[in-house]
Formats: C-alpha cells, sequence, structure tokens
C-alpha cells in the first residue's frame, strides 16, 4: 500500500499482517509446495506438521476442547454454510417431520441467506429482534423463540455494523437449559465468532458453545482463504458434510471417512495460509500471554469513542446525559451502537446528517487516504433495525425515518496491527471531511 494512505477495513480483512506471516507463505510456496496427507516423504510429512500445529494453535486460543475438531474451511461463510447445512441435512435424513432454527437481526447475510434459502419443507427460522439503540440481543427474546422443533440457535458475538459485544455465555445458557425433539435432546449453539476472535476473548468452553465459526483472515490476522469451524466432540456425527472427496486417508474406499477431521475436509489444504495463519497464531498467542492483546483494543476503542464524544458526535447508543455535545468539529455525524468501550470492539460505524456514506467514504479517500467500508455490510436486517437501511425500517427503531437517507453508514474497523496514532488520525480525517461538507452545504 502506498505512503500516505492508511487501511481501516479491517472488519472485511485486516492488513497489514504480523510479522513472519508473508514470508510463512512464501517460505512454504518456495521451499516446500508439498500436499500433506497425500505422500510419505519428508515435504508432506513436514507439511502435514505445519497443519496439525496450526490446529492445535486454534483449539489453544479457543480454548477448544479437541484439535481433530478444529475443521479448516475456505472461510466463514463455508464454516456457517456447513454447520447450518450439515445439521439441517443430517436432521431431516435421520426422521425429524420438522426442522426449526434461530437467528437474530445482527446476523450477517452470511447466516441469513442459508437461512432464507431453505424450503419450507426443508426448515424454517425465526428472526430475533435486537434493541435498535445498540443493536444488542436480549437472550430472553431467544428462549421465546425456541421450540421442541427447534435445532440450532445461531448468534454473532460481536456486531461487525455496531461493534456491541452479545452476551454469549446467556445466550449459551439458554441453549443448554432447553429441550427439543433432536438428537442432541438441546438446541446447539453456534457462536458466529466472525469480529470477536482476535479482539476480544473467546473461550469456547465457558461460553457454552457447541460450535465457533471464525475466519483466518480478520481478528486472527493470518491470509485470505483461511477459516474453519470448531466443534464440541461427538457433534460431528449430528452434522452431514456437504462435500465429498480425497482426502489422502483410507484412500481403498470410495465413501467419504467418518474419522476427524477428515469428513469435513475433502480435497487439498490450502497449506501455503494455513502456514501463514499459524504464524499468525504464535503472534497473538504470545501477546495474549503478555496480557497486550486484549488490552490493546479496549485502549484503541476508548480512544475512539472519547474523539468523537469530545468532538460533538452524537452517540446513539449512549446512556441519557451521554450522547455527545450538540457542538463541535462532528456534531453532523452519528455513531451507531455502544458508546461504553466495555461493550464493544472496534468497529464504528457513523451516519452523516447531509453526505451519503458512499460520499464520505470517497472524500476521505481522495483528500485523507482514509480507506473505510460504505453501505449496509452484509447485515442488511442489522441496518433496518438501526434505522439505516431504506426499506423495511425497524417498527421499534427510535430513529424518525431513515439516518442518512437510508443508505447504510461508514465503517472504519480496527486491527492489533492499530496504534492510538491510527485512531488519532481518523479522527482527523473525519474532522477535515466533515469541515468540507458544511463548506459546500
Amino acid at each position: 500500500m502506498s505512503a500516505g494512505r492508511l487501511y481501516l477495513d479491517n472488519a472485511a480483512t485486516t492488513f497489514p499482517k504480523p510479522p513472519g506471516v508473508v514470508e510463512a507463505v512464501a517460505a512454504y510456496m518456495t521451499h516446500n509446495g508439498s500436499t500433506p496427507g497425500r505422500a510419505s516423504y519428508r515435504e508432506a510429512n513436514d507439511g502435514g506438521a505445519i497443519i496439525r500445529r496450526c490446529r492445535e494453535r486454534l483449539c489453544r486460543f479457543l480454548n477448544a476442547p479437541s484439535p481433530d475438531h478444529v475443521v479448516f474451511t475456505l472461510n466463514t461463510t463455508d464454516a456457517i454454510n456447513l454447520a447450518v447445512k450439515g445439521a439441517v441435512r443430517h436432521a431431516r435424513r435421520s426422521g425429524a417431520s420438522r426442522v426449526h432454527l434461530v437467528a437474530t437481526e445482527s446476523d450477517h447475510n452470511s447466516v441469513l441467506r442459508p437461512l432464507n434459502g431453505f424450503t419450507r419443507d426443508e426448515a424454517e427460522w425465526t428472526c430475533v429482534p435486537v434493541d435498535p439503540r445498540t443493536g444488542l440481543v436480549d437472550p430472553l427474546e431467544i428462549a421465546r423463540a425456541l421450540r421442541l422443533e427447534t435445532l440450532m440457535v445461531v448468534a454473532l458475538h460481536a456486531g461487525n455494523v455496531t461493534g456491541v459485544i452479545q452476551p454469549a455465555q446467556e445466550i449459551g445458557r439458554v441453549c443448554a437449559q432447553a429441550r427439543c425433539d433432536h438428537a442432541l435432546g438441546r438446541p446447539m449453539f453456534l457462536l458466529d465468532a466472525a469480529q470477536s476472535l482476535g479482539h476480544i476473548e473467546v473461550d469456547m468452553q465457558r461460553l457454552g458453545a457447541d460450535l465457533v465459526s471464525f475466519p483466518g483472515h480478520k481478528g486472527l490476522l493470518g491470509p485470505l482463504g483461511t477459516g474453519g469451524l470448531c466443534m464440541k466432540p461427538g457433534l460431528e456425527r449430528l452434522i452431514d458434510p456437504l462435500r465429498e472427496g480425497g482426502t489422502g486417508t483410507v484412500s481403498e474406499r470410495d465413501v467419504q471417512p467418518l474419522t476427524m477431521p477428515e469428513k469435513f475436509e475433502p480435497g487439498s489444504h490450502n497449506a501455503p495460509g494455513i502456514a501463514g495463519l499459524s504464524e499468525a497464531l504464535a503472534w497473538l498467542l504470545d501477546k495474549r500471554e503478555q496480557g497486550e492483546l486484549f488490552a490493546h483494543e479496549l485502549e484503541l476503542v476508548a480512544a475512539m469513542l472519547d474523539g468523537l464524544r469530545e468532538r460533538g458526535c452524537r452517540m446513539l447508543g449512549a446512556s441519557a446525559g451521554n450522547e455527545g455535545t450538540s457542538d463541535g468539529p462532528l456534531a453532523d455525524l452519528e455513531l451507531l451502537g455502544p458508546a461504553n468501550p466495555a461493550e464493544r470492539i472496534g468497529v464504528f460505524s457513523l451516519v452523516h446528517r447531509t453526505l451519503a456514506p458512499g460520499e464520505l467514504a470517497a472524500l476521505l479517500e481522495s483528500e485523507f487516504g482514509l480507506l473505510v467500508r460504505p453501505g449496509f455490510h452484509c447485515a442488511p436486517r442489522m441496518h433496518a433495525a438501526l434505522g439505516t437501511h431504506p426499506q423495511n425500517v425497524h417498527p421499534h427503531s427510535s430513529q424518525n425515518g431513515t439516518l442518512g437517507g437510508g443508505k447504510g453508514a461508514v465503517r472504519l474497523s480496527f486491527s492489533a496491527m492499530n496504534s492510538v496514532h491510527d485512531v488519532a488520525r481518523a479522527l482527523a480525517a473525519l474532522e477535515g471531511a466533515c469541515a468540507m461538507a458544511a463548506a459546500i452545504r
């Protein structure tokens, strides 16, 4: 990336990567080049060891029960499709007459589209509302949505629009205490950690998650084309694979192995990408052990919130009396989501009073070198709940009409590679853009 440009689209994918990540990808392609698990020569064995080490590091980072139950996928979307469609397919194949799932308005299209893709005969689903000020899900609403035929509850751990941290442990408890007619005897809990993993603690066992879907290329700081699904041992018997093919094991048989993780990993692995992800995890684990990783995230979040508030940005998710001043250089901006740094991650979506999100994003790039993402962020129901969607605005929204003309928002998102200096630069760029917009109004 050329000098003078600041990348703040880390909720999509992180850039730059930590030391060692790019080198690990290049080293695999330059010095190894093998397909792990397909031969017994040294390079293939070395490739297999790299993949195994990455599974073990992921297991440690997630406090997951078993490295063998960390399944590599193309990305989080692929992992969610495997979990949701694989579970529904198994339930229907096992004789379930009715299948029901629960998700929320905060969910990404990676969840919404697979759920909407089911025919009524395959599965039905219920969408649980969120607080239109913060985007927060009420676990009691999830409990009310459950039925005897509920197979799975899907919840986004941290919002890709509002940055809000959802009460995942309470949702896990709701699932653990519920009863259903399916094989597990209770609904499965799939936690979508697309925005949380690497930013806040994600302890799979403490949260009561049966399944965790995650990207390798976002908060974990690895390469694109990596991700996975971590599952509680035993659940592999209740999820059917979506693809079958070569695994390098029991090749004398023409049916998919049932052993883990081969059951869900047909075809050749993205070994160079996984090598890079493993190095990113080593860097993250070291930062976490030193107490720096999550403290740094909180420092960035607090600095951004303080800067917005001091400059007059309206805080829609703030408690009464803490909404921000009515004047200041950012008085034309409104922040979506919580105003308390302990309640969110470093994702900040802003709406300008007169500029459309696309216009504001273009101005931030052309004049200030700030790279951000405008629009709906693949979360149409979340934007409808917040009042930033042009159609189907949430009936309980606290807003009159649609914010910013209902064209979405501009999102700035930080990673562990950003600094407080980057926050200051972002705030200065927002000030400059607002000043330019005011001058031509």
